[in-house]
């Protein structure tokens, strides 16, 4: 099995995930992540048990500048970039990436990359 990626781009994507679970769970909590082999592709996710994302944010959740308007996030700082990056680093790879969210229960976020 060979996965072609650029480790650096690859790395940016799960520290970016793996900061916003931090940024947006409460202290003293579990974050898992996952890493599976799947047929075609690795998938990777990063589960939180924080604050949760309402459905009509999901779906802009990764366009350039989108922030999520609610009184819970109005003091956790960032710009609205991290997850347009994110995908679109996934997509140049060939991959696909997502995020599963109830609001108050927490997100997770997955991405795949294609095995070559």
């Amino acid at each position: 099995m060979v996965v072609r990626a650029d480790k650096d781009k690859i790395a940016s994507v799960i520290t970016n995930l793996l900061g916003n679970a931090i940024k947006y769970s409460p202290k003293g909590t579990d974050i898992n992540v996952n890493c599976i082999l799947q047929q075609d592709d690795i998938l990777v996710t990063i589960e939180d048990t924080g604050i949760g994302i309402r459905s009509e944010d999901v779906e802009k959740l990764f366009d350039r500048y989108y922030r999520v308007q609610d009184s819970a996030v109005k003091t956790v700082s960032g710009f609205g970039i991290g997850l347009y990056l994110s995908a679109e680093i996934i997509k140049r790879h060939g991959g696909k990436i997502g995020v599963e969210s109830i609001p108050g229960l927490g997100s997770k976020f997955y991405f795949t990359v294609p095995i070559s």
